[in-house]
Protein backbone atom coordinates (compact mmCIF):
# COMPACT_ATOMS: atom_id res chain seq x y z
CA UNK A 1 0.00 0.00 0.00
CA UNK A 2 0.91 3.80 0.21
CA UNK A 3 3.69 4.69 1.60
CA UNK A 4 5.93 7.64 1.34
CA UNK A 5 9.00 9.05 2.82
CA UNK A 6 9.35 12.79 4.40
CA UNK A 7 10.66 13.02 7.53
CA UNK A 8 10.18 12.44 11.25
CA UNK A 9 7.57 13.00 13.61
CA UNK A 10 7.18 13.42 17.37
CA UNK A 11 4.94 14.57 19.76
CA UNK A 12 5.61 14.56 23.84
CA UNK A 13 3.03 15.60 26.61
CA UNK A 14 3.80 15.28 30.28
CA UNK A 15 -0.19 14.24 31.67
CA UNK A 16 0.48 15.78 35.14
CA UNK A 17 1.70 19.13 33.31
CA UNK A 18 4.57 19.62 35.53
CA UNK A 19 7.95 18.92 33.91
CA UNK A 20 9.82 20.13 30.97
CA UNK A 21 9.31 17.59 27.96
CA UNK A 22 11.76 19.56 25.52
CA UNK A 23 14.93 17.66 25.92
CA UNK A 24 13.19 14.35 26.26
CA UNK A 25 11.67 15.91 22.41
CA UNK A 26 15.30 17.10 21.33
CA UNK A 27 16.87 13.25 22.12
CA UNK A 28 13.76 11.34 20.08
CA UNK A 29 14.51 13.96 17.45
CA UNK A 30 18.55 13.57 17.54
CA UNK A 31 17.35 9.35 17.19
CA UNK A 32 15.33 9.97 13.95
CA UNK A 33 17.46 12.51 12.20
CA UNK A 34 18.81 10.08 9.50
CA UNK A 35 15.00 10.04 8.38
CA UNK A 36 15.34 13.74 7.56
CA UNK A 37 18.01 16.81 8.91
CA UNK A 38 17.63 19.34 6.31
CA UNK A 39 16.26 21.16 9.24
CA UNK A 40 14.43 20.71 12.94
CA UNK A 41 11.45 22.15 14.25
CA UNK A 42 10.02 22.19 18.11
CA UNK A 43 6.55 23.55 18.63
CA UNK A 44 4.98 24.35 22.28
CA UNK A 45 1.45 25.83 22.74
CA UNK A 46 2.86 29.32 22.63
CA UNK A 47 6.08 28.94 20.74
CA UNK A 48 7.63 27.78 17.42
CA UNK A 49 11.57 27.47 16.74
CA UNK A 50 12.85 26.52 13.50
CA UNK A 51 16.79 25.74 13.18
CA UNK A 52 19.09 24.15 10.98
CA UNK A 53 20.63 21.96 13.69
CA UNK A 54 19.26 20.29 16.66
CA UNK A 55 22.25 21.63 18.75
CA UNK A 56 20.75 25.41 18.08
CA UNK A 57 17.36 23.54 19.51
CA UNK A 58 19.08 22.59 22.29
CA UNK A 59 20.26 26.01 23.35
CA UNK A 60 17.18 27.58 22.96
CA UNK A 61 16.36 27.21 26.29
CA UNK A 62 12.93 26.42 25.70
CA UNK A 63 10.59 24.92 28.25
CA UNK A 64 6.78 23.38 28.30
CA UNK A 65 5.21 20.33 29.48
CA UNK A 66 4.15 19.32 25.61
CA UNK A 67 5.88 19.90 22.36
CA UNK A 68 5.50 18.65 18.68
CA UNK A 69 8.79 18.69 16.48
CA UNK A 70 9.80 17.70 12.95
CA UNK A 71 12.56 16.86 11.52
CA UNK A 72 12.51 17.81 7.48
CA UNK A 73 13.88 15.21 4.50
CA UNK A 74 13.21 17.47 1.53
CA UNK A 75 12.91 15.74 -1.72
CA UNK A 76 10.50 18.23 -3.41
CA UNK A 77 11.24 22.01 -3.77
CA UNK A 78 7.69 22.30 -2.01
CA UNK A 79 8.87 20.40 1.30
CA UNK A 80 9.00 22.91 3.91
CA UNK A 81 10.06 23.11 7.56
CA UNK A 82 7.71 22.65 10.21
CA UNK A 83 5.73 22.93 12.59
CA UNK A 84 3.48 25.46 11.16
CA UNK A 85 1.84 27.80 13.23
CA UNK A 86 -1.29 29.65 12.59
CA UNK A 87 -2.28 31.63 15.47
CA UNK A 88 -2.55 29.22 18.59
CA UNK A 89 -2.70 26.24 16.26
CA UNK A 90 0.79 24.57 16.05
CA UNK A 91 0.53 21.15 13.44
CA UNK A 92 3.15 18.57 12.38
CA UNK A 93 2.73 16.84 9.14
CA UNK A 94 4.40 14.01 7.90
CA UNK A 95 3.39 12.73 4.84
CA UNK A 96 1.34 13.44 1.87
CA UNK A 97 -2.23 14.25 0.49
CA UNK A 98 -3.77 13.51 -2.71
CA UNK A 99 -4.18 14.58 -5.07
CA UNK A 100 -0.75 16.00 -4.90
CA UNK A 101 -0.07 19.19 -6.34
CA UNK A 102 3.33 21.58 -5.54
CA UNK A 103 1.29 23.29 -2.72
CA UNK A 104 2.89 22.05 0.40
CA UNK A 105 0.98 19.41 2.14
CA UNK A 106 1.51 20.50 5.41
CA UNK A 107 0.07 23.89 4.63
CA UNK A 108 -3.30 22.03 3.09
CA UNK A 109 -3.21 19.99 6.31
CA UNK A 110 -3.44 23.01 8.48
CA UNK A 111 -5.73 24.86 6.20
CA UNK A 112 -8.04 21.40 6.34
CA UNK A 113 -7.87 20.85 9.76
CA UNK A 114 -8.91 24.06 10.58
CA UNK A 115 -12.20 23.49 9.55
CA UNK A 116 -12.86 20.41 11.31
CA UNK A 117 -13.32 19.25 14.66
CA UNK A 118 -11.63 17.03 17.23
CA UNK A 119 -8.36 19.65 17.15
CA UNK A 120 -9.32 19.93 13.65
CA UNK A 121 -7.90 15.55 12.68
CA UNK A 122 -11.15 13.91 13.35
CA UNK A 123 -13.20 14.75 10.04
CA UNK A 124 -9.46 15.23 8.56
CA UNK A 125 -9.18 11.66 8.80
CA UNK A 126 -12.09 10.34 7.57
CA UNK A 127 -12.27 12.93 4.73
CA UNK A 128 -8.98 13.74 3.40
CA UNK A 129 -7.02 10.95 1.30
CA UNK A 130 -3.26 10.80 1.70
CA UNK A 131 -0.98 8.75 4.15
CA UNK A 132 0.13 10.27 6.72
CA UNK A 133 0.75 11.14 10.76
CA UNK A 134 0.25 14.27 11.81
CA UNK A 135 0.32 16.14 15.30
CA UNK A 136 -1.70 19.28 16.52
CA UNK A 137 -1.58 21.17 19.28
CA UNK A 138 -4.42 23.77 20.32
CA UNK A 139 -6.14 25.43 23.50
CA UNK A 140 -3.67 23.53 25.61
CA UNK A 141 -4.51 20.34 23.80
CA UNK A 142 -2.42 17.72 21.88
CA UNK A 143 -4.25 15.60 19.09
CA UNK A 144 -2.69 13.10 16.91
CA UNK A 145 -3.65 11.00 13.81
CA UNK A 146 -2.92 8.58 11.77
CA UNK A 147 -4.07 7.75 8.15
CA UNK A 148 -6.99 5.35 7.62
CA UNK A 149 -4.60 2.50 6.10
CA UNK A 150 -1.68 3.31 8.86
CA UNK A 151 0.94 3.82 5.49
CA UNK A 152 2.82 6.00 8.06
CA UNK A 153 4.27 4.35 10.67
CA UNK A 154 3.37 5.60 14.26
CA UNK A 155 4.00 4.90 17.72
CA UNK A 156 3.30 5.31 20.94
CA UNK A 157 4.46 4.86 24.71
CA UNK A 158 4.03 6.40 28.16
CA UNK A 159 6.70 6.36 31.48
CA UNK A 160 6.91 7.92 34.20
CA UNK A 161 3.72 10.36 33.76
CA UNK A 162 5.20 10.98 30.62
CA UNK A 163 3.55 10.17 26.65
CA UNK A 164 4.98 10.45 23.49
CA UNK A 165 4.75 9.29 19.62
CA UNK A 166 7.13 9.16 16.92
CA UNK A 167 7.58 7.82 13.33
CA UNK A 168 9.85 4.70 15.30
CA UNK A 169 10.27 3.16 17.97
CA UNK A 170 13.80 3.79 18.47
CA UNK A 171 12.67 7.40 19.68
CA UNK A 172 10.29 6.02 22.24
CA UNK A 173 13.46 3.38 23.38
CA UNK A 174 15.78 6.23 23.91
CA UNK A 175 13.70 8.04 26.34
CA UNK A 176 12.64 5.20 28.57
CA UNK A 177 10.17 3.75 26.74
CA UNK A 178 11.13 0.23 25.88
CA UNK A 179 8.21 -1.14 24.89
CA UNK A 180 6.31 1.21 22.53
CA UNK A 181 2.64 0.13 20.50
CA UNK A 182 1.44 0.70 17.50
CA UNK A 183 -0.87 4.13 16.98
CA UNK A 184 -4.02 2.35 15.52
CA UNK A 185 -4.57 3.48 12.09
CA UNK A 186 -6.99 5.75 11.49
CA UNK A 187 -7.84 6.62 15.12
CA UNK A 188 -7.49 10.15 16.44
CA UNK A 189 -6.34 10.79 19.94
CA UNK A 190 -6.81 14.22 21.76
CA UNK A 191 -5.13 14.35 25.04
CA UNK A 192 -6.20 17.51 27.25
CA UNK A 193 -5.63 17.76 31.28
CA UNK A 194 -5.63 14.38 32.53
CA UNK A 195 -7.78 12.27 30.18
CA UNK A 196 -7.66 11.41 26.21
CA UNK A 197 -10.74 11.26 24.06
CA UNK A 198 -10.18 8.72 21.04
CA UNK A 199 -11.97 8.93 17.68
CA UNK A 200 -12.18 5.33 16.03
CA UNK A 201 -11.76 4.82 12.46
CA UNK A 202 -14.08 4.07 9.27
CA UNK A 203 -14.98 0.79 8.75
CA UNK A 204 -13.86 -0.30 5.35
CA UNK A 205 -15.85 -2.92 4.66
CA UNK A 206 -18.35 -2.48 1.52
CA UNK A 207 -21.02 -4.60 0.55
CA UNK A 208 -20.69 -7.57 -2.44
CA UNK A 209 -19.90 -5.96 -5.64
CA UNK A 210 -22.01 -7.92 -8.47
CA UNK A 211 -20.11 -7.62 -11.36
CA UNK A 212 -18.77 -9.70 -14.31
CA UNK A 213 -14.85 -10.30 -14.49
CA UNK A 214 -14.82 -8.09 -17.74
CA UNK A 215 -16.84 -4.83 -16.35
CA UNK A 216 -14.90 -5.18 -13.24
CA UNK A 217 -11.74 -5.57 -14.68
CA UNK A 218 -12.40 -2.01 -16.88
CA UNK A 219 -13.34 -0.33 -13.64
CA UNK A 220 -10.26 -1.85 -11.30
CA UNK A 221 -8.32 -0.62 -14.53
CA UNK A 222 -9.44 3.11 -14.36
CA UNK A 223 -9.07 3.18 -10.69
CA UNK A 224 -5.56 2.02 -10.70
CA UNK A 225 -4.66 4.96 -13.49
CA UNK A 226 -6.46 7.22 -11.15
CA UNK A 227 -4.89 6.14 -8.23
CA UNK A 228 -1.58 7.38 -10.11
CA UNK A 229 -3.16 10.27 -11.29
CA UNK A 230 -3.35 11.40 -8.04
CA UNK A 231 -0.02 10.65 -6.90
CA UNK A 232 1.55 11.95 -9.64
CA UNK A 233 0.63 15.79 -9.82
CA UNK A 234 3.84 16.90 -8.83
CA UNK A 235 6.39 14.07 -10.87
CA UNK A 236 6.83 14.09 -14.99
CA UNK A 237 8.61 10.85 -14.64
CA UNK A 238 8.27 8.08 -12.17
CA UNK A 239 10.99 4.91 -11.73
CA UNK A 240 8.70 1.29 -10.98
CA UNK A 241 10.61 -1.10 -9.05
CA UNK A 242 9.86 -3.84 -11.04
CA UNK A 243 9.78 -7.95 -10.78
CA UNK A 244 8.53 -8.77 -14.10
CA UNK A 245 5.09 -10.01 -12.16
CA UNK A 246 1.27 -8.58 -12.92
CA UNK A 247 1.96 -6.65 -9.98
CA UNK A 248 4.45 -3.97 -10.84
CA UNK A 249 3.65 -4.75 -15.05
CA UNK A 250 0.12 -3.15 -14.19
CA UNK A 251 1.55 -0.30 -12.60
CA UNK A 252 4.06 0.51 -15.30
CA UNK A 253 1.31 0.44 -17.80
CA UNK A 254 -1.00 2.47 -15.63
CA UNK A 255 1.98 4.87 -14.95
CA UNK A 256 2.00 5.33 -18.45
CA UNK A 257 -1.57 5.98 -19.34
CA UNK A 258 -1.55 8.36 -16.63
CA UNK A 259 0.68 10.72 -18.89
CA UNK A 260 4.32 9.97 -17.07
CA UNK A 261 7.40 8.76 -18.26
CA UNK A 262 8.44 5.45 -16.83
CA UNK A 263 11.61 3.84 -16.49
CA UNK A 264 11.79 0.25 -14.59
CA UNK A 265 14.29 -0.47 -11.54
CA UNK A 266 14.91 -4.62 -10.94
CA UNK A 267 17.78 -5.21 -8.37
CA UNK A 268 18.37 -8.97 -7.47
CA UNK A 269 21.43 -10.99 -6.01
CA UNK A 270 24.39 -11.69 -8.40
CA UNK A 271 24.07 -14.80 -10.68
CA UNK A 272 19.88 -14.91 -9.95
CA UNK A 273 18.36 -16.16 -13.21
CA UNK A 274 15.49 -14.15 -12.50
CA UNK A 275 16.33 -11.07 -13.84
CA UNK A 276 16.36 -12.64 -17.35
CA UNK A 277 12.53 -12.65 -17.30
CA UNK A 278 12.32 -9.31 -15.97
CA UNK A 279 14.58 -8.15 -18.82
CA UNK A 280 12.35 -9.80 -21.96
CA UNK A 281 8.65 -8.10 -20.19
CA UNK A 282 10.30 -4.98 -20.12
CA UNK A 283 11.15 -5.38 -23.86
CA UNK A 284 7.88 -6.74 -24.51
CA UNK A 285 6.25 -3.87 -22.28
CA UNK A 286 9.04 -1.13 -24.54
CA UNK A 287 9.90 0.36 -21.07
CA UNK A 288 13.73 1.15 -20.27
CA UNK A 289 15.27 -1.25 -17.96
CA UNK A 290 17.32 -0.35 -14.80
CA UNK A 291 19.06 -3.38 -13.48
CA UNK A 292 21.45 -3.96 -10.58
CA UNK A 293 22.82 -7.25 -9.51
CA UNK A 294 23.99 -7.28 -5.83
CA UNK A 295 26.77 -9.40 -4.16
CA UNK A 296 26.75 -11.55 -1.00
CA UNK A 297 29.31 -8.72 0.63
CA UNK A 298 26.58 -6.42 -0.46
CA UNK A 299 23.93 -7.94 1.17
CA UNK A 300 26.31 -8.47 4.25
CA UNK A 301 26.88 -4.89 4.43
CA UNK A 302 22.87 -3.72 4.10
CA UNK A 303 21.42 -6.35 6.68
CA UNK A 304 22.57 -4.12 9.70
CA UNK A 305 21.53 -0.99 8.05
CA UNK A 306 18.26 -2.21 7.27
CA UNK A 307 17.76 -4.16 10.53
CA UNK A 308 18.09 -0.76 12.43
CA UNK A 309 15.70 0.55 9.97
CA UNK A 310 12.70 -1.75 9.89
CA UNK A 311 13.25 -2.22 14.19
CA UNK A 312 12.59 -5.77 13.86
CA UNK A 313 14.56 -9.15 14.15
CA UNK A 314 12.36 -11.41 11.34
CA UNK A 315 14.19 -12.82 9.08
CA UNK A 316 11.52 -12.68 6.30
CA UNK A 317 11.06 -9.01 7.13
CA UNK A 318 14.39 -8.12 6.34
CA UNK A 319 14.57 -10.37 3.10
CA UNK A 320 12.00 -8.48 1.95
CA UNK A 321 13.10 -5.08 3.20
CA UNK A 322 16.40 -4.71 1.39
CA UNK A 323 14.45 -5.31 -1.84
CA UNK A 324 13.01 -2.20 -1.40
CA UNK A 325 16.13 -0.43 0.72
CA UNK A 326 18.01 -1.12 -2.64
CA UNK A 327 15.07 0.09 -5.07
CA UNK A 328 15.32 3.27 -3.13
CA UNK A 329 18.56 3.66 -3.33
CA UNK A 330 19.15 3.01 -7.33
CA UNK A 331 16.01 5.20 -7.97
CA UNK A 332 17.65 8.63 -5.90
CA UNK A 333 21.20 7.29 -7.64
CA UNK A 334 19.48 8.01 -11.35
CA UNK A 335 17.38 11.46 -9.94
CA UNK A 336 14.01 10.22 -9.24
CA UNK A 337 11.84 11.96 -6.45
CA UNK A 338 9.59 8.72 -6.33
CA UNK A 339 9.38 5.29 -6.99
CA UNK A 340 6.22 3.19 -7.36
CA UNK A 341 5.29 -0.32 -6.46
CA UNK A 342 2.88 -3.01 -6.46
CA UNK A 343 2.53 -3.73 -3.05
CA UNK A 344 -1.12 -4.13 -1.50
CA UNK A 345 -2.38 -6.02 -4.85
CA UNK A 346 -1.56 -9.81 -2.62
CA UNK A 347 -4.02 -8.49 0.02
CA UNK A 348 -6.20 -7.11 -1.99
CA UNK A 349 -6.54 -9.94 -5.02
CA UNK A 350 -5.70 -12.93 -3.30
CA UNK A 351 -2.12 -13.21 -4.48
CA UNK A 352 -0.83 -14.90 -0.96
CA UNK A 353 -0.72 -19.42 -1.24
CA UNK A 354 -2.40 -19.55 2.32
CA UNK A 355 -5.62 -17.64 0.11
CA UNK A 356 -5.76 -20.64 -1.65
CA UNK A 357 -5.10 -23.13 0.62
CA UNK A 358 -8.42 -22.23 2.61
CA UNK A 359 -10.39 -21.80 -0.17
CA UNK A 360 -9.05 -25.30 -1.21
CA UNK A 361 -9.43 -26.91 2.52
CA UNK A 362 -12.57 -23.92 4.01
CA UNK A 363 -14.31 -22.40 1.21
CA UNK A 364 -13.97 -19.28 -0.49
CA UNK A 365 -15.91 -17.67 2.45
CA UNK A 366 -12.89 -18.37 4.78
CA UNK A 367 -10.58 -17.56 2.24
CA UNK A 368 -11.90 -13.71 1.82
CA UNK A 369 -12.36 -13.76 5.27
CA UNK A 370 -8.20 -13.86 5.68
CA UNK A 371 -7.62 -11.44 3.03
CA UNK A 372 -10.12 -8.67 4.67
CA UNK A 373 -8.33 -9.23 7.82
CA UNK A 374 -4.88 -9.15 5.94
CA UNK A 375 -6.13 -5.56 4.64
CA UNK A 376 -6.94 -4.55 8.12
CA UNK A 377 -3.65 -5.47 9.40
CA UNK A 378 -1.36 -4.31 6.14
CA UNK A 379 0.36 -1.47 8.40
CA UNK A 380 1.79 -3.95 10.67
CA UNK A 381 2.35 -6.44 8.15
CA UNK A 382 4.08 -4.24 5.33
CA UNK A 383 3.76 -0.80 5.30
CA UNK A 384 5.39 0.08 8.27
CA UNK A 385 8.27 -2.42 6.90
CA UNK A 386 8.66 -0.56 3.61
CA UNK A 387 8.34 3.02 4.33
CA UNK A 388 11.30 2.39 7.44
CA UNK A 389 13.30 0.51 4.25
CA UNK A 390 13.08 3.81 2.82
CA UNK A 391 13.35 6.44 5.21
CA UNK A 392 15.68 9.09 4.10
CA UNK A 393 15.82 8.93 0.65
CA UNK A 394 15.29 11.34 -1.48
CA UNK A 395 13.06 9.11 -3.98
CA UNK A 396 9.52 8.53 -2.06
CA UNK A 397 8.04 5.23 -2.51
CA UNK A 398 4.45 5.77 -3.65
CA UNK A 399 2.34 2.78 -3.74
CA UNK A 400 -0.85 2.59 -5.87
CA UNK A 401 -2.64 0.19 -4.63
CA UNK A 402 -3.42 2.40 -1.17
CA UNK A 403 -5.63 4.75 -2.68
CA UNK A 404 -8.67 4.05 -0.36
CA UNK A 405 -11.60 4.23 -3.52
CA UNK A 406 -9.28 1.42 -5.26
CA UNK A 407 -9.01 -0.55 -1.42
CA UNK A 408 -13.15 -0.49 -1.04
CA UNK A 409 -13.56 -1.88 -4.67
CA UNK A 410 -11.11 -4.67 -4.08
CA UNK A 411 -12.84 -5.47 -0.90
CA UNK A 412 -16.40 -5.63 -2.36
CA UNK A 413 -15.06 -7.72 -5.32
CA UNK A 414 -16.71 -11.12 -5.36
CA UNK A 415 -14.00 -13.83 -4.11
CA UNK A 416 -14.32 -15.56 -7.20
CA UNK A 417 -12.95 -12.87 -9.41
CA UNK A 418 -9.51 -13.04 -7.70
CA UNK A 419 -9.34 -16.62 -6.84
CA UNK A 420 -10.61 -19.21 -9.80
CA UNK A 421 -9.32 -22.39 -8.03
CA UNK A 422 -6.36 -24.13 -6.55
CA UNK A 423 -3.93 -23.57 -9.48
CA UNK A 424 -1.55 -20.92 -8.60
CA UNK A 425 -1.83 -19.34 -11.92
CA UNK A 426 -5.36 -18.69 -11.38
CA UNK A 427 -4.42 -15.83 -8.45
CA UNK A 428 -5.16 -12.54 -8.55
CA UNK A 429 -7.61 -13.05 -11.93
CA UNK A 430 -8.90 -9.66 -11.78
CA UNK A 431 -5.80 -8.14 -11.74
CA UNK A 432 -4.64 -10.10 -14.66
CA UNK A 433 -7.38 -9.17 -16.68
CA UNK A 434 -6.45 -5.62 -15.76
CA UNK A 435 -3.09 -6.06 -17.22
CA UNK A 436 -4.50 -7.83 -20.18
CA UNK A 437 -6.68 -5.17 -21.02
CA UNK A 438 -3.94 -2.69 -20.83
CA UNK A 439 -1.85 -4.96 -23.17
CA UNK A 440 0.38 -5.84 -20.82
CA UNK A 441 2.14 -8.83 -22.41
CA UNK A 442 1.89 -12.49 -21.30
CA UNK A 443 4.68 -13.36 -19.92
CA UNK A 444 4.18 -10.77 -16.97
CA UNK A 445 0.23 -11.05 -17.14
CA UNK A 446 0.17 -14.60 -16.90
CA UNK A 447 3.24 -15.14 -14.97
CA UNK A 448 2.91 -17.27 -11.39
CA UNK A 449 3.33 -15.07 -8.20
CA UNK A 450 7.04 -15.55 -6.94
CA UNK A 451 7.33 -13.47 -3.51
CA UNK A 452 9.81 -10.71 -3.65
CA UNK A 453 12.16 -12.10 -1.08
CA UNK A 454 12.37 -15.23 -3.25
CA UNK A 455 12.65 -13.99 -6.71
CA UNK A 456 15.49 -11.47 -5.62
CA UNK A 457 17.07 -14.25 -4.08
CA UNK A 458 17.51 -12.15 -0.46
CA UNK A 459 16.10 -15.22 1.48
CA UNK A 460 18.34 -17.52 0.25
CA UNK A 461 21.55 -15.81 0.25
CA UNK A 462 20.48 -14.43 4.03
CA UNK A 463 20.83 -18.21 4.78
CA UNK A 464 24.02 -18.76 2.70
CA UNK A 465 25.57 -15.76 4.76
CA UNK A 466 24.69 -17.21 8.01
CA UNK A 467 25.29 -20.86 7.10
CA UNK A 468 29.04 -19.16 6.56
CA UNK A 469 28.40 -18.01 10.17
CA UNK A 470 27.54 -21.75 11.23
CA UNK A 471 24.19 -20.14 13.04
CA UNK A 472 20.84 -20.17 11.68
CA UNK A 473 19.31 -17.54 9.91
CA UNK A 474 16.71 -16.73 12.77
CA UNK A 475 20.11 -16.51 14.74
CA UNK A 476 22.12 -14.10 12.39
CA UNK A 477 19.36 -11.44 12.48
CA UNK A 478 18.57 -11.58 16.43
CA UNK A 479 22.25 -10.99 16.69
CA UNK A 480 22.64 -7.92 14.48
CA UNK A 481 19.31 -6.78 15.78
CA UNK A 482 20.51 -6.72 19.39
CA UNK A 483 23.54 -4.94 18.22
CA UNK A 484 21.29 -2.10 17.05
CA UNK A 485 19.21 -2.24 19.82
CA UNK A 486 21.31 -2.31 23.14
CA UNK A 487 23.01 1.27 22.93
CA UNK A 488 19.51 2.52 22.31
CA UNK A 489 17.12 0.73 24.80
CA UNK A 490 17.14 3.07 28.17
CA UNK A 491 16.00 1.28 31.55
CA UNK A 492 12.73 3.04 32.93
Amino acid sequence: MLVNVLGALVAIIDRKNKGNVIPAAIQMMKSLSERGNDSFGLATHDKVFLCESLRELSESRIHSSAAIGYGLNRIFSKDIPQPLADGTTRLAFEGRIYPTSEVPDCEKALSLTEERTDNGLGEFVHRVEGAYAAAIMHNGQLAVARDLLGCKPLYWGEARGIMAFASEQKALWTIGINMPRRFPPGEVWVLGAGDISVRKPDDLTCHAHRSDIDSAAEELSDLVVESIRRRSGDLKRVAIAYSGGVDSAVVASSSALAGLDVELFTVTMRGNGEVEHAKRSAEALGFPLTVKQYSLSDLRSSIPEVIKRIERADVMSLAIAIPVFWVSQLAEKEGFQAFFAGQGADELFGGYDRYVTAYQREGPEKANEMMMKDVQRIAELNLERDEQATAGSKAELRLPFSDLDLVRFALSLPIHLKIGGTDEALQKLILRRVAQLQGVPKSASERPKRAMQYATGVASSIREIAKQARITPRDYVSKQYDRFTRRLLVRS
